[in-house]
Protein backbone atom coordinates (compact mmCIF):
# COMPACT_ATOMS: atom_id res chain seq x y z
CA UNK A 1 0.00 0.00 0.00
CA UNK A 2 3.02 2.08 -0.48
CA UNK A 3 4.85 1.48 3.01
CA UNK A 4 7.45 -0.04 1.14
CA UNK A 5 9.01 -1.57 -1.80
CA UNK A 6 6.58 -4.44 -0.98
CA UNK A 7 3.08 -4.93 0.74
CA UNK A 8 3.15 -5.00 4.37
CA UNK A 9 0.66 -6.93 6.01
CA UNK A 10 -1.47 -6.83 9.26
CA UNK A 11 0.99 -9.88 10.41
CA UNK A 12 4.07 -7.95 9.95
CA UNK A 13 3.04 -5.62 12.13
CA UNK A 14 2.05 -8.02 14.63
CA UNK A 15 -1.92 -7.96 14.26
CA UNK A 16 -1.56 -12.06 14.42
CA UNK A 17 -5.38 -12.59 13.36
CA UNK A 18 -7.24 -12.44 10.10
CA UNK A 19 -9.05 -9.18 9.38
CA UNK A 20 -11.69 -8.76 7.35
CA UNK A 21 -10.88 -6.40 4.14
CA UNK A 22 -13.19 -3.63 3.33
CA UNK A 23 -12.94 -0.69 0.92
CA UNK A 24 -12.89 1.53 4.65
CA UNK A 25 -9.88 -0.59 5.51
CA UNK A 26 -7.94 1.65 4.05
CA UNK A 27 -8.91 4.21 6.49
CA UNK A 28 -8.27 1.72 9.32
CA UNK A 29 -11.75 0.70 10.12
CA UNK A 30 -11.06 -2.43 11.60
CA UNK A 31 -12.00 -3.56 15.03
CA UNK A 32 -8.68 -4.20 16.87
CA UNK A 33 -7.57 -4.42 20.36
CA UNK A 34 -5.95 -1.77 22.69
CA UNK A 35 -2.62 -4.13 22.68
CA UNK A 36 -2.65 -4.65 19.16
CA UNK A 37 -3.00 -1.32 18.40
CA UNK A 38 -0.04 -0.52 20.45
CA UNK A 39 1.93 -3.25 18.69
CA UNK A 40 1.52 -2.02 15.40
CA UNK A 41 2.19 1.39 16.59
CA UNK A 42 5.35 0.32 18.21
CA UNK A 43 6.88 -1.46 14.67
CA UNK A 44 6.79 3.01 13.47
CA UNK A 45 8.23 4.37 16.76
CA UNK A 46 11.16 1.97 16.48
CA UNK A 47 11.69 3.26 13.22
CA UNK A 48 10.25 -0.19 11.85
CA UNK A 49 11.71 -2.95 14.35
CA UNK A 50 8.98 -4.95 15.63
CA UNK A 51 9.76 -6.12 19.70
CA UNK A 52 6.35 -8.56 20.38
CA UNK A 53 5.01 -6.62 23.45
CA UNK A 54 5.36 -8.60 26.86
CA UNK A 55 3.74 -8.19 29.68
CA UNK A 56 6.33 -9.62 32.33
CA UNK A 57 10.16 -8.94 31.40
CA UNK A 58 11.63 -11.47 33.89
CA UNK A 59 10.77 -13.14 37.29
CA UNK A 60 13.07 -12.71 39.93
CA UNK A 61 13.58 -14.44 43.42
CA UNK A 62 13.31 -12.58 46.79
CA UNK A 63 16.48 -11.78 46.74
CA UNK A 64 16.66 -9.88 43.13
CA UNK A 65 18.18 -12.17 41.56
CA UNK A 66 16.59 -13.41 38.34
CA UNK A 67 14.70 -16.63 37.85
CA UNK A 68 13.78 -16.23 34.62
CA UNK A 69 14.26 -14.25 31.37
CA UNK A 70 12.14 -13.46 28.48
CA UNK A 71 14.51 -11.99 25.67
CA UNK A 72 13.83 -9.68 23.44
CA UNK A 73 13.31 -11.07 19.93
CA UNK A 74 13.70 -7.76 17.60
CA UNK A 75 12.87 -8.13 13.45
CA UNK A 76 12.67 -5.12 10.68
CA UNK A 77 9.00 -5.32 9.08
CA UNK A 78 9.35 -1.57 7.85
CA UNK A 79 11.89 -0.14 5.47
CA UNK A 80 13.40 2.75 7.57
CA UNK A 81 12.48 5.24 4.91
CA UNK A 82 8.59 4.56 5.19
CA UNK A 83 8.73 4.50 9.00
CA UNK A 84 10.30 7.57 8.94
CA UNK A 85 7.54 9.01 6.82
CA UNK A 86 4.44 7.53 8.86
CA UNK A 87 6.06 8.96 11.82
CA UNK A 88 6.91 12.22 10.37
CA UNK A 89 2.74 12.27 9.03
CA UNK A 90 2.00 11.69 12.91
CA UNK A 91 3.95 14.26 14.10
CA UNK A 92 1.86 16.57 11.96
CA UNK A 93 -1.64 15.47 13.30
CA UNK A 94 0.13 16.66 16.95
CA UNK A 95 1.33 20.18 15.74
CA UNK A 96 -1.62 21.30 13.34
CA UNK A 97 -4.21 18.25 12.70
CA UNK A 98 -6.70 16.79 14.79
CA UNK A 99 -4.36 16.38 18.05
CA UNK A 100 -2.71 19.79 18.52
CA UNK A 101 -4.76 20.29 21.42
CA UNK A 102 -1.82 18.20 23.06
CA UNK A 103 0.18 21.37 23.52
CA UNK A 104 -2.26 22.19 26.64
CA UNK A 105 -0.53 18.80 28.20
CA UNK A 106 2.56 18.95 26.62
CA UNK A 107 5.60 21.04 24.68
CA UNK A 108 4.99 21.24 21.23
CA UNK A 109 9.49 20.87 22.04
CA UNK A 110 8.20 16.92 22.47
CA UNK A 111 7.73 16.82 18.63
CA UNK A 112 5.05 13.44 19.62
CA UNK A 113 3.38 11.39 16.62
CA UNK A 114 -0.03 10.50 17.23
CA UNK A 115 -3.31 9.81 15.83
CA UNK A 116 -7.01 10.24 17.07
CA UNK A 117 -9.45 7.75 15.91
CA UNK A 118 -13.55 8.25 16.86
CA UNK A 119 -15.74 5.41 15.29
CA UNK A 120 -19.42 5.78 13.88
CA UNK A 121 -21.75 7.75 16.25
CA UNK A 122 -19.08 8.43 18.35
CA UNK A 123 -19.11 5.21 20.34
CA UNK A 124 -15.54 4.79 20.86
CA UNK A 125 -12.36 6.85 21.28
CA UNK A 126 -8.92 6.59 20.65
CA UNK A 127 -5.57 7.98 20.41
CA UNK A 128 -2.20 6.18 19.71
CA UNK A 129 1.13 8.18 20.13
CA UNK A 130 4.79 8.34 21.13
CA UNK A 131 7.43 10.28 22.53
CA UNK A 132 10.98 9.47 22.09
CA UNK A 133 11.14 7.19 24.74
CA UNK A 134 7.40 6.36 25.71
CA UNK A 135 4.42 4.28 23.73
CA UNK A 136 0.45 4.35 25.00
CA UNK A 137 -2.59 3.50 23.50
CA UNK A 138 -5.81 5.05 25.19
CA UNK A 139 -9.61 3.73 24.54
CA UNK A 140 -12.46 4.84 25.83
CA UNK A 141 -16.11 2.59 25.32
CA UNK A 142 -18.48 0.99 26.77
CA UNK A 143 -18.89 -3.05 27.09
CA UNK A 144 -22.14 -2.79 25.39
CA UNK A 145 -20.84 -0.71 22.49
CA UNK A 146 -23.58 2.29 23.41
CA UNK A 147 -22.53 5.92 22.33
CA UNK A 148 -20.17 8.06 24.34
CA UNK A 149 -20.61 11.04 23.07
CA UNK A 150 -16.59 11.05 22.34
CA UNK A 151 -14.53 12.23 19.91
CA UNK A 152 -10.92 10.86 20.10
CA UNK A 153 -9.60 14.52 20.87
CA UNK A 154 -12.16 15.22 23.39
CA UNK A 155 -11.76 11.85 25.52
CA UNK A 156 -8.62 9.44 24.69
CA UNK A 157 -6.33 12.10 23.73
CA UNK A 158 -7.06 13.90 27.01
CA UNK A 159 -6.25 10.98 29.14
CA UNK A 160 -3.23 10.03 27.25
CA UNK A 161 -1.65 14.09 27.38
CA UNK A 162 -2.25 13.61 31.02
CA UNK A 163 -0.57 10.70 31.60
CA UNK A 164 2.10 11.24 29.41
CA UNK A 165 2.94 14.95 31.47
CA UNK A 166 3.11 12.87 34.80
CA UNK A 167 5.63 10.66 32.74
CA UNK A 168 8.52 13.37 31.36
CA UNK A 169 9.20 11.57 28.28
CA UNK A 170 12.08 12.67 25.75
CA UNK A 171 11.53 14.25 22.52
CA UNK A 172 10.62 12.16 19.45
CA UNK A 173 13.57 12.88 17.20
CA UNK A 174 14.02 10.03 14.96
CA UNK A 175 16.84 9.71 12.78
CA UNK A 176 16.53 10.70 8.97
CA UNK A 177 17.20 7.60 6.86
CA UNK A 178 19.52 8.23 3.63
CA UNK A 179 17.01 7.62 1.45
CA UNK A 180 15.01 10.54 2.44
CA UNK A 181 15.27 13.81 0.83
CA UNK A 182 13.26 17.14 1.22
CA UNK A 183 11.24 19.01 -1.20
CA UNK A 184 9.02 22.52 -0.92
CA UNK A 185 5.01 21.67 -1.99
CA UNK A 186 2.50 23.42 -2.94
CA UNK A 187 -0.49 22.15 -0.81
CA UNK A 188 -3.42 23.24 -2.78
CA UNK A 189 -1.95 21.29 -5.98
CA UNK A 190 0.62 18.68 -4.37
CA UNK A 191 3.39 20.19 -6.62
CA UNK A 192 6.97 21.22 -6.57
CA UNK A 193 7.10 25.15 -5.54
CA UNK A 194 9.71 27.74 -3.68
CA UNK A 195 10.40 27.94 -0.09
CA UNK A 196 9.04 31.70 -1.00
CA UNK A 197 5.74 30.49 -2.26
CA UNK A 198 2.69 31.30 -0.22
CA UNK A 199 1.95 28.37 1.83
CA UNK A 200 4.98 26.54 1.01
CA UNK A 201 5.36 23.43 3.10
CA UNK A 202 8.65 21.06 3.44
CA UNK A 203 7.82 17.53 3.03
CA UNK A 204 9.78 14.81 3.17
CA UNK A 205 9.75 11.73 0.41
CA UNK A 206 12.05 8.59 -0.43
CA UNK A 207 14.25 9.65 -2.54
CA UNK A 208 13.14 9.44 -6.44
CA UNK A 209 9.60 9.80 -5.42
CA UNK A 210 8.43 13.82 -5.38
CA UNK A 211 6.58 15.73 -7.40
CA UNK A 212 8.93 16.35 -10.69
CA UNK A 213 6.06 18.78 -11.74
CA UNK A 214 5.88 22.83 -10.60
CA UNK A 215 3.39 24.79 -9.39
CA UNK A 216 3.32 28.16 -11.12
CA UNK A 217 5.67 29.75 -8.12
CA UNK A 218 8.11 27.85 -8.33
CA UNK A 219 9.34 26.44 -11.58
CA UNK A 220 12.96 25.73 -9.94
CA UNK A 221 12.41 24.40 -6.67
CA UNK A 222 15.12 22.21 -5.40
CA UNK A 223 15.38 19.08 -3.55
CA UNK A 224 17.24 19.03 -0.26
CA UNK A 225 18.57 15.94 0.79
Amino acid sequence: DGLGRRCIGDDDLGVERDLRTFASSLLGADSLSPLEVTQMYQSFASGGFRVPLRAIREVIMADGQPLQRYPLSVEQVIEPGPAYLVTHALQAVVQEGTADALKYYLSPDLHIAGKTGTTNDLRDSWFAGYTGDRLAVVWIGRDDNQRIQMTGAGGAMTVWGEMMARLDPDPLVPQVPENIESAWIDPETGLRTDATCAGAVELPFIRGSAPEESAPCGAHSPVRA
